[in-house]
């Protein structure tokens, strides 16, 4: 459903916890939303958030998301939901959402068996499902397209992104912002584009060193594959390589590839005394008093994206990069900002109507030329500011 011009659109939260309270604050402090329904199986969680955001516009429910007909019957009359829930949980609020006739920004992707579907019965529903909406994915992949679009061939895409502690501190020199109570620890193969041909490589393996303004300790980064929503883009084909990689202090790759060696990240349960328990439940149990974000604490989200190739017959390039802060005067994560404002920024152009296309619509597809300019003004009107560097060469590209 579009919000006519001139109304007031009504916005739904779901997922309460580190992300959800400030989508919700940026909606309510925002002219065209009329309200806002924040929802959460926690009743404290929801108290607590309530408490903090103080506004009359704000309404709370408690719903659990599995019960999809349930999560319907609360979302009706809502023109836009937006979701920050874990990716375990997720995919069902989106199938609540679409039954109730709402369109979708979400922070994750739903499960590629799930795509086609979504698709299909969003369509049918009049409604958009724009997923990965948020820095790493969202911003990222929105970013890498623009650059795609400036240029007539690309020879490569290279994308750092990463969360990382103010103050840093053993054992980890990490902190989990968001995500719950696990830290995102996934060892194995990942794809990369290479050589003009996809290939696997190890995901902590160390890539180039990097180094970000304002950071002055030293920093690694390791793979995580490539954005595949770029392949929907006609110019990605033949780009030669292609590489997104998570940004973290230096000596993280190999305290992780040894807790690795260890056994500790494996998901695969053993027998201890006689129950069965994945070392990976275990060590998480055991690590996430050590690794959370304690009150007080503050975080670095840190950005680049960089397209090389071809423009009016030369060597052209398009970097993008950002160094976003805790903010200090809202008490506001950088991780809060990056990912939940752009989410909340994309949801009320979808209550407006700015997103024409319907399904499953990949944010470099919806997101795009006009509305990504608009998307990075209204971003660096909260404190988030992306720096655009265009370079060219005359020589003749080869």
């Amino acid at each position: 459903m579009n919000v006519i011009e001139g109304d007031l659109m009504k916005v739904a939260v779901i997922g309460a916890g580190l992300m959800g309270p400030t989508v919700s604050m940026d909606c309510l402090g925002s002219p065209d939303v009329s309200e806002v329904l924040l929802i959460d199986i926690d009743r404290a969680r929801l108290d607590q958030a309530s408490a903090s955001l103080n506004s009359r516009k704000l309404r709370t429910t408690v719903q659990d998301v599995k019960d999809r007909t349930g999560l319907a019957n609360s979302l009706k009359g809502i023109d836009v939901t937006a979701i920050t829930l874990p990716e375990s949980i997720h995919h069902y609020a989106i199938w609540g959402a679409i039954d109730a006739g709402s369109h979708v920004v979400n922070l994750s992707f739903p499960p590629m068996r799930d795509i086609d579907a979504v698709d299909k019965e969003a369509k049918s529903r009049g409604v958009a499902v724009v997923p990965g909406c948020g820095v790493e994915p969202g911003l990222t992949d929105m970013l890498a397209a623009h650059g795609i679009d400036g240029l007539d061939k690309v020879k490569a895409v290279d994308i750092w992104c990463g969360g990382i502690p103010q103050d840093p501190k053993p054992p980890l020199d990490y902190k989990i912002v968001f995500g719950g109570p696990y830290l995102p620890l996934y060892p194995g193969p990942v794809k990369v584009i290479e050589g003009g041909s996809e290939c696997s490589v190890p995901r902590y393996t160390l890539g180039e060193p990097i180094c970000f303004e304002g950071i002055d300790r030293p920093l690694e980064c390791f793979y995580e594959g490539f954005p595949e929503t770029l392949e929907r883009l006609p110019k990605f084909k033949g780009v030669e390589r292609c590489t997104e990689k998570t940004v973290r202090y230096a000596g993280y790759c190999e305290k992780i590839n040894f807790l690795d060696s260890c056994g500790l990240l494996s998901r695969d349960p053993v027998i201890i005394k006689g129950i069965n328990i994945a070392p990976f439940e275990a060590f998480s149990k055991i690590i996430h008093p050590k690794v959370r974000l304690e009150e007080g604490e503050r975080d670095i989200t840190v950005l680049r994206v960089i397209v090389e190739g071809e423009k009016g017959g030369s060597w052209a390039s398009y970097t993008f990069d950002m160094v976003d802060f805790y903010d200090v005067e809202r008490k506001v994560t950088s991780m809060a900002k990056t990912t939940a404002y752009t989410a909340a920024i994309v949801a009320r152009m979808l209550g407006r109507g700015e997103i024409s296309e319907r399904g499953f619509v990949t944010p470099v597809i919806g997101i795009k030329g006009r509305l990504l300019k608009q998307l990075l003004d209204e971003l660096e009107k909260r404190g988030v500011t992306i720096k655009q560097t265009y370079a060219r060469q005359s020589n003749t590209f080869s």
